[in-house]
């Protein structure tokens, strides 16, 4: 048994302590990496979709040297089993999508700092936005230390910093387009002391809202800070559906894993990247 596996197990074991043995089983953090088939939309919603999907504007188009450069996946990669990975963690999503919703918002942190979540966020992103018939909005919530600009190579004046300080902003005055089809971007705006407070402001809520009701078919993904390096992510995980944690290989202890495990909580946590291996 691996480290992350032991870790999860005991997370989960801990979690289960007080519940009376007359409950039924619930299932396992380990299960939901099995691989399972989503639902499917009618194929009129879909078509019509697509159609509107496809009058989205786009700016220049990165260069295969740019995704290179960047380690971002595209769709005509040759390295298929890398591609293939980010398609599957998509699909493990899709199937997990709550019922009665139509989309839903994911959150991507590390264990650890510096664990690789900005890059992970980005290409999960991508992903959802290589189907025409659906978009993404990247959401950099590292108010911090943001990375997802230069990455993006996206120049950005206000952000969500700047939004949730305004009074009548509406969500386009933050959303910009990258060099990504299909894909938006919220950037984090300008550094602020006491990032928490934004995020527990209803004006954080609203945004959430805004961001699935407002755009059936575009899926929210919030790169956020590590779970152990910032109080930010727990509240942010509280707005969120489903998380993805990324475990840096050989940086992160069996117990900062499990750390991450219980604060994340089973509910909620739908799958781990390994990265850096």
């Amino acid at each position: 048994m691996s480290k992350i596996e032991s870790a999860f197990l005991k997370a989960m074991k801990e979690t289960q302590q007080g519940k009376s043995s007359q409950d039924e089983p619930k299932e396992s953090i380990l299960d939901k990496f099995d691989y399972a088939v989503p639902r499917k939309k009618e194929t009129k919603d879909l078509v019509s979709s697509r159609k509107q999907i496809s009058k989205m504007s786009q700016d220049e188009l990165f260069k295969t040297i740019d995704f290179h450069d960047k380690r971002l996946i595209f769709s005509g990669m040759k390295d298929k089993i890398l591609l293939n990975k980010y398609r599957n963690l998509r699909t493990r999503l899709l199937a997990s999508c709550p019922e009665g919703k139509t989309n839903f918002i994911t959150l991507v942190t590390s264990v650890v700092p510096k664990g690789g979540s900005s890059l992970i966020a980005t290409n999960l992103a991508s992903a959802f936005a290589f189907d025409e018939g659906k978009t993404a909005t990247l959401i950099d919530a590292n108010i911090q230390s943001p990375a997802l600009n230069r990455l993006l190579d996206v120049e950005t004046e206000k952000g969500l910093t700047e939004y949730l300080e305004s009074e009548d902003w509406s969500v386009n005055e933050v959303l910009y387009k990258t060099s990504i089809p299909r894909l938006r971007f919220v950037p984090s705006g300008l550094v602020r002391e006491n990032s928490a407070e934004y995020f527990t402001s209803d004006k954080m809520k609203e945004f959430v809202s805004e961001l699935v009701k407002r755009y059936p078919d575009r899926y929210p993904i919030i790169d956020a800070p590590s779970i152990s390096e910032s109080a930010d992510t727990r509240i942010l995980i509280e707005l969120c559906d489903r998380v993805i944690l990324v475990v840096p290989y050989g940086n992160c202890t069996e117990e900062e894993i499990k750390y991450a495990a219980l604060a994340i909580g089973e509910e909620k946590l739908a799958g781990v990247v390994l990265n850096q291996f």
